[in-house]
């Protein structure tokens, strides 16, 4: 049986291990680069992964709580409450910080306006897409040239269609741009937004409060 962690057992260990440094672990190196309502986005060793609560990672690393502040994480054992990372610069001169922020829909969904190489489009902000995806009619429309890009196969609700992968040369929201960015073009008119997926989530820091999503990068 999974075990389970009482509120007061919970406040008292994160209590005991809060200050540790994650570093100081002998297992590996742990970052939380994205804090939701039972999800956050933590970086293992440099690699970026989706948590969801009781859903361990590859590496062993489980989520037991998220929110918009603070995650609960069961590290080798060990009880570990994370906040989100801050990278720190080396250099005399301050980073500059910008930042987006995106309103909660009707029916629970994160839409922003954006571009994507230089045109406007809606973006749908989708965590659980590994690349920014698109639909092969809204590439034409954005002069995405998608056929030049390497073919393969998605499985749609549809059934399963030719995709293609290519690197969009820049993708915006709001001030926040990243550029070469991996996406998915998928032949048929699914989906209906342009994904914003992990291929341009990546490169921020989300925070998801009350129905806001904050966006916010570094330069």
């Amino acid at each position: 049986m999974k075990p389970k962690f009482t509120a007061l057992a919970l406040l008292v260990v994160g209590w005991l291990v809060f200050s540790l440094p994650v570093q100081a672990l002998e297992l590996q190196d742990v970052r939380v680069v994205g804090l939701f309502s039972n999800a956050a986005v933590v970086k293992i060793n440099g690699k970026q992964r989706l948590l969801k609560v009781g859903q361990p990672s590859p590496e062993g690393v489980e989520l037991l709580s998220a929110d918009a502040r603070v995650a609960t994480l069961l590290i080798a054992g060990k009880l570990y409450q994370l906040g989100l990372s801050r990278d720190h610069s080396g250099g005399y001169q301050e980073r500059q910080v910008v930042s987006a922020q995106i309103s909660i829909d009707a029916y629970g969904r994160y839409l922003i306006p954006g571009t994507i190489n230089g045109r406007t489009t809606l973006f749908l902000v989708d965590t659980g897409a590994t690349a920014v995806a698109m639909n092969s009619e809204t590439a034409r429309a954005l002069g995405v040239d998608f056929a030049s890009g390497q073919e393969g196969l998605s499985r749609t609700a549809s059934g399963v269609v030719r995709s293609f992968h290519l690197t969009l040369d820049s993708v915006k929201v709001g001030d926040i741009e990243v550029r070469n960015v991996r996406a998915a073009v998928i032949e048929g008119v699914y989906p209906a937004e342009v994904l914003l997926g992990m291929s341009y989530l990546s490169h921020v820091e989300m925070k998801d409060d009350g129905g806001t999503l904050t966006l916010t990068k570094k330069y």
